[in-house]
């Protein structure tokens, strides 16, 4: 009863980004990876952290406040310093910043919320880039050395491109242009609600109805069926990125292809991609066995 409590707790807590391009964007699921959490589908320093000390935490403090229940909080520790275990940052899969997750349309700004509280002039840093192919096609960043005190929205406009198909972000409470960089103090960052080009003012706007396909049984041990929803399914793909933002499985479908085998796939939550010659759509999976 407790593992059945556990799996329909995160079932409800992902219905609210269920169409979301960015991947936990209100980083309301985490992971536990031995001793710490980390952010869904996002890897951060506290991978090289042995404890008690840990850079990226979940919070309670979160804006809007009518949405979920938690934000990302983000820390430096320069005692810890020049270990990576002592800089706060993470990013979409894991560093350094690649194409980690799809998306579609054609984005124009990155926009989301968040707190700073700087010391030893540590100024704080949000990345976001575009591939096509895997070469970079676009790029945003905002960052300031400004204490903000209260939840703050920003917007960081996207530079001209003509098309995408994979972005990555990352978010650092230092300047961190590379992986020589160094935090200046133990400055603290919280961010909450990512999006693409508007705001997330309520949950209304988060939640969505993939009208593309559903995954069922969900959570699903050995095959997980796929229903496919007045889509022309010709030229079909199929792609599965684990936690990390790694892809663990790709496929191009059948035409009525209804059962897909995840036998090989480890016990976790995943993320489902399904691609069409005019339609990309993401889906979030469960394997429990």
């Amino acid at each position: 009863m407790k593992k059945f409590t556990i799996i329909l707790t995160v079932l409800i807590a992902m219905t609210i980004t269920t169409n979301a391009q960015i991947p936990n964007s209100g980083f309301e699921n985490w992971t536990t990876v031995g001793n710490y959490q980390d952010p869904t589908f996002w890897g951060s320093t506290n991978t090289y952290s042995t404890g008690p000390f840990y850079a990226v935490t979940k919070s309670t403090d979160h804006y809007p406040v009518t949405v979920g229940d938690y934000s990302v909080r983000i820390e430096n520790n320069t005692a810890l310093s020049p270990n990576y275990s002592g800089r706060g940052y993470l990013s979409t899969g894991h560093p350094p910043p690649g194409p980690n997750f799809p998306t579609t349309g054609h984005p124009t700004s990155l926009t989301g919320y968040y707190k700073f509280a700087p010391l030893n002039a540590d100024t704080m840093l949000i990345q976001i880039q575009l591939y096509k192919n895997g070469a970079p096609v676009s790029y945003g960043e905002f960052s300031t050395p400004d204490t903000t005190s209260s939840w703050t929205s920003f917007n960081i406009p996207l530079s001209n491109y003509l098309e995408a198909d994979y972005g990555s972000i990352f978010i650092a409470a230092y300047y961190a242009t590379d992986f020589n960089s160094l935090p200046r103090g133990n400055s603290v960052l919280y961010v909450d609600n990512l999006n693409f080009d508007n705001l997330i003012n309520s949950i209304s706007e988060q939640t969505s109805e993939s009208t593309a396909f559903s995954l069922y049984p969900n959570p699903a041990s050995d095959i997980v069926k796929l229903n496919i929803n007045e889509v022309d399914n010709e030229e079909l793909s199929l792609t599965i990125y684990n936690i990390a933002g790694t892809l663990v499985k790709s496929e191009t479908l059948k035409q009525n292809q209804q059962e897909i085998n995840i036998g090989n796939l480890n016990n976790g939550i995943y993320l489902v991609t399904i691609k069409t010659k005019n339609l990309t759509e993401n889906q979030r999976l469960i394997i429990q066995r």
